[in-house]
């Protein structure tokens, strides 16, 4: 699949898992991803999207699940997403996994993402994954 997210997708406020994993989508990932609280999955990698990760995405109470990597998002993950952590330790969700471009690229320059919350950072540029917490 090839484009950017239709401005429809974000009015499914029933969606509960988001997969558009290995495909061309690309573009900025809309602040009306808030609008989805009912989200558990977002899985998003290995595409073209670009810009920062949107606040908003924090609204998603219920996420547990993210998969950012493999794209050219850029800036800091914001700390509405990482508080989503805190909130997880008293309800029954499984365990949090947040995985974004966050490794330094090639082992010498900053990473693309900032991301003080993710379990999994990648390098952008050769693929590898560590976990990291």
């Amino acid at each position: 699949m090839t484009g950017t997210i239709p401005d429809s997708l974000y009015d499914l406020a029933s969606l509960d898992h988001l997969n558009l994993a290995e495909n061309n989508f690309h573009g900025i990932l809309s602040s009306r991803i808030g609008k989805l609280s009912k989200l558990e999955i977002l899985s998003i990698h290995n595409n073209q999207f670009s810009g920062t990760i949107p606040s908003e995405l924090g609204l998603c109470d219920r996420l547990y699940f993210i998969q950012v990597d493999r794209n050219n998002f850029d800036g800091s993950f914001p700390e509405e997403v990482c508080q989503l952590q805190e909130l997880t330790i008293f309800t029954e969700v499984p365990s949090i996994h947040f995985k974004a471009d966050c490794l330094p690229i090639n082992e010498t320059s900053l990473p693309l993402l900032q991301c003080d919350c993710c379990n999994t950072c990648c390098d952008t540029t050769t693929g590898q994954c560590k976990n990291v917490n």
